[in-house]
């Protein structure tokens, strides 16, 4: 049960590359020069008889190296983790980096090594991005550092910080995407959080980063997008299930208000009901990509439709701008579990409506009842 995930199936969870198939995002257009085409002008221009041409490519020659020097060191990188300790403790949060040999494990996505599939976004632009262990480099995003909680986050959606130079200036992106978009982009932002974004200028004009306060949880990135009251499961959906695998480990679904939290994600529920004229024919297919723009701040939305079948209520979830594949029913029955009455949680495949798994109130009842099959419903 825990390798298909809980919340939207295989094919939505399989996040941010499962859309990309089907619309990809704009191209950027490529920078008109580049170091190595400014050097052989330059050199070019010397071998010209005129003055003026040798005055041009020296000029050249200047402009590119001064475009080239490095603005990030080992010693920075390290001042930054440590920075980013101090920042790990008054978030609550457990902070890894990552660089070239060490991947995330971003929801599906291993970064550095992502940047190459080009799909990348800041507020709402297809941009290019890559890793630089001196911060210099012809990307619109020379990332130094990448920081995220995903390893550790239980209990609430991950977050994915890149330490950037950005046009020569420190910028601190965020994401927080845990599923596909229609544009088939990672879509990230600045952060708010005007600690990090301080202390991260300060570490890259070389001076000392201070101590993460915790007045820093106030405007933390946690908080960065409002979150509305959205879709309120019934009181027989909520509550601590439990399943377990063929080899006894559990795994554990909290299902409260328009929460669903799992071990890897947390999707917050919303009606369809709540989406706009636009949002709707993005999923529908009557509205292109290139017709408007995703909201980003809705990427761990879950869009929930109830329906009743084979007697008893049942929840279905989508991402919130899934188009392919899948999503999943919830369901809750009463069943006969070793001659006691219990609530049983059944997860289905909406378009065979097979069983993906089932959920118990107890770890003792899920270890039970592991790979139990029953027969008024459909098994895979």
């Amino acid at each position: 049960m825990k390798k298909q995930g809980v919340l939207f199936g295989a094919a939505a969870l399989l996040l941010l590359a499962g859309c990309s198939q089907k619309v990809e995002g704009p191209k950027s257009t490529a920078k008109s020069s580049s170091t190595s085409q400014q050097v052989k002008t330059s050199k070019k221009a010397k071998k010209t008889t005129t003055s003026s041409a040798k005055k041009v490519s020296r000029k050249q020659v200047t402009q590119t190296s001064s475009s080239d020097k490095a603005v990030w060191s080992s010693a920075k990188s390290q001042a930054l983790k440590t920075y980013m300790a101090s920042f790990s403790q008054a978030m609550n949060q457990q902070y890894a980096d990552y660089q070239p040999g060490n991947e995330t494990h971003f929801f599906g996505l291993n970064y550095p090594s992502y940047f190459k599939e080009d799909k990348l976004a800041v507020d709402d632009q297809h941009v290019t991005a890559d890793w630089s262990a001196d911060g210099t480099g012809s990307n619109d995003y020379n990332v130094v550092g990448i920081y995220s909680d995903s390893a550790a986050a239980h209990d609430m959606s991950a977050h994915l910080y890149l330490f950037t130079i950005h046009d020569g200036q420190p910028v601190v992106l965020i994401t927080e995407q845990n599923q596909g978009m229609p544009d088939g982009l990672v879509h990230f932002k600045e952060t708010a959080n005007t600690d990090l974004k301080q202390n991260f200028a300060q570490i890259v004009g070389g001076g000392s980063a201070t101590s993460t306060s915790e007045s820093t949880k106030a405007a933390s990135d946690v908080k960065e997008n409002t979150k509305q009251a959205g879709y309120q499961v019934p009181a027989t959906f909520e509550g601590t299930w439990y399943s377990s695998d063929a080899t006894g480990e559990i795994t554990k679904l909290q299902i409260a208000g328009n929460k669903m939290i799992d071990p890897d994600h947390t999707t917050e529920l919303h009606s369809s009901s709540e989406m706009n004229t636009e949002e709707r024919g993005l999923v529908n297919g009557t509205i292109g990509i290139n017709q408007t723009t995703p909201n980003s701040a809705k990427m761990n939305w879950g869009r929930v439709d109830p329906i009743n079948f084979d007697g008893r209520e049942w929840l279905t979830v989508h991402g919130w701008y899934q188009t392919d594949g899948a999503g999943l029913l919830y369901g809750v029955k009463d069943r006969d579990i070793n001659g006691k009455s219990m609530p049983v949680l059944s997860i289905l495949e909406t378009a065979s409506r097979s069983s993906y798994g089932h959920y118990y109130p107890t770890e003792e009842a899920a270890l039970a009842m592991k790979d139990t099959k029953f027969a008024d419903e459909h098994n895979r």
